[in-house]
């Protein structure tokens, strides 16, 4: 009988060691195609990014990465979608700084969208700059800020709307000179530079794809950079840090997906995304649209996320932005 039991011991030791099926699944993963939700129409920066990352992505991984359109509630539909997707991988999301900085602080919403998803990797950068009409009266920011200091409400700026990340970047500027100047909101990068250029307002604060190429041709000038770094269209233009500010504009377009994503698989995407934004060919489609690339890991980005949060917590609070 031991000699029996001998023999079968050795038998299911010699047997190969197989995982749990989620283990096997995600050793393999991915076998089949990925769904990457977009929160907004079709044709925008964001969504024409994204269709360039995902071909990239897709050829990598080898299986196809679709990208699906769900338009609705500034982003808000999407980033739900995905929330609520099992977290397998299959079921990808495409979100900017906003969504997390002011959306989780302007709407009433059932969840905190950034502690229920799994921030994967950004992959480009959303950079604003305040620009007028290159026959205004001011020719730096200092000007601008000063007139503006002693000329309480007559200067008016436009942005893309109320709440977006250019609009309370500014406002902070405001609060912390102690300036009242008046805020236009406006539907779209293309009617907001059609009205400065026109002559309806003073300033305008917009993106690369909106402004650089009334830059070139002479008709605008940028007086201030939000973001973090100089743009190459308008390097003399300081930044909001070079102006002696302790805070910026802070906006990417990133990759998530639903909590509870096992490591394995989010770190394999974030490795992906990287060579995808570091590749060359990648880097000058993205140039050719006026986009800057980045490559930010997920958890670097949530990090980033949770110490602007207060700050832009803040300046909600200030404006009065909350919903009822």
């Amino acid at each position: 009988m031991k000699k029996f039991a001998a023999v079968i011991f050795a038998l299911v030791a010699a047997l190969p060691l197989t995982g749990t099926p989620e283990a096997v699944a995600q050793e393999n993963f991915p076998d089949r195609h990925i769904t990457m939700i977009m929160g907004w129409s079709a044709g925008g920066m964001g969504d024409t990014m994204l269709r360039l990352l995902s071909q990239s992505v897709s050829k990598e991984l080898g299986q196809p990465v679709n990208v699906v359109n769900m338009p609705g509630a500034a982003g808000i539909l999407g980033l739900n979608a995905v929330i609520n997707a099992k977290p397998d991988g299959y079921t990808l999301g495409f979100s900017v700084s906003s969504n997390y900085l002011i959306a989780q602080y302007v709407r009433k919403l059932p969840v905190d969208l950034l502690q229920n998803s799994t921030q994967i990797a950004c992959f480009f950068d959303y950079p604003f700059g305040l620009v007028v009409r290159s026959d205004a009266p001011w020719k730096t920011w200092n000007e601008f800020k000063e007139y503006a200091k002693q000329n309480p409400g007559k200067v008016n700026y436009a942005t893309a709307g109320v709440g977006t990340t250019q609009h309370l970047a500014f406002e902070r500027v405001a609060a912390k000179e102690g300036i009242k100047w008046t805020h236009v909101p406006y539907k779209g990068g293309n009617d907001t530079i059609n009205a400065l250029v026109g002559g309806h307002i003073d300033a305008a604060i917009q993106g690369p794809a909106d402004v650089v190429a009334f830059i070139r041709d002479g008709r605008l000038k940028m007086l201030l950079t939000l973001n973090d770094k100089r743009w190459d269209s308008a390097p003399n233009a300081p930044t909001l840090l070079d102006a002696g500010y302790d805070f910026s504009a802070f906006s990417q377009g990133c990759i998530h997906g639903p909590k509870g994503m096992p490591e394995s698989i989010r770190s394999k995407l974030e490795a992906v995304i990287q060579r995808v934004v570091r590749d060359p060919s990648f880097v000058e489609r993205a140039k050719s649209l006026q986009v800057p690339v980045l490559f930010m890991g997920g958890n670097e980005y949530t990090k980033a996320i949770q110490d602007r949060a207060e700050g832009s917590r803040n300046i909600i609070s200030t404006l009065g932005l909350q919903e009822n």
